[in-house]
């Protein structure tokens, strides 16, 4: 039974992945796929995954962040976008305060997209490390 779990808990995260890809590949660099695999072989499969089975949502951030990074760093440069939206509904902000997380990001862009973890394939997670410092005061999120 627990074999069976991890199996299906490995299929799921190779499922998101592929899901992230396809909806991003226009913009999917060498960068972030060298990235994404750097994440996926770093992290075991029963570190991404709640009791019942469901993708943590730390992990949901990692895992997005690492996939669209660029296009991330893109997007915040201008305050918003298609996957800034996608960001911020992953943090839970709702519809109406998505347009300030996109000017935070704007604002903050040169402390959130860091150049020293762009060279050391860390980007992503400085990302999310970054932002969850910024939004611990709870004024964008629920």
């Amino acid at each position: 039974m627990r074999n069976s779990l991890s199996i299906r808990r490995q299929g799921m995260c190779l499922g998101l992945l592929a899901l992230t890809l396809a909806t991003g590949a226009c913009g999917v660099t060498k960068a972030s796929v060298d990235t994404t695999v750097n994440f996926t072989s770093s992290t075991s499969p029963n570190d991404l995954f709640s009791a019942d089975g469901t993708l943590l949502k730390e992990q949901r951030l990692n895992l997005f962040t690492a996939v669209t990074y660029e296009n991330l760093r893109q997007e915040a440069a201008s305050g918003g976008g298609q996957y800034v939206s996608t960001l911020a509904s992953l943090y839970g902000i709702s519809a109406e305060k998505q347009p300030e997380f996109g000017l935070l990001l704007q604002r903050k862009h040169t402390e959130i997209f860091s150049r020293e973890a762009d060279e050391n394939g860390t980007a992503h997670l400085t990302l999310v490390t970054a932002l969850n410092r910024e939004l611990a005061d709870g004024s964008l999120l629920p």
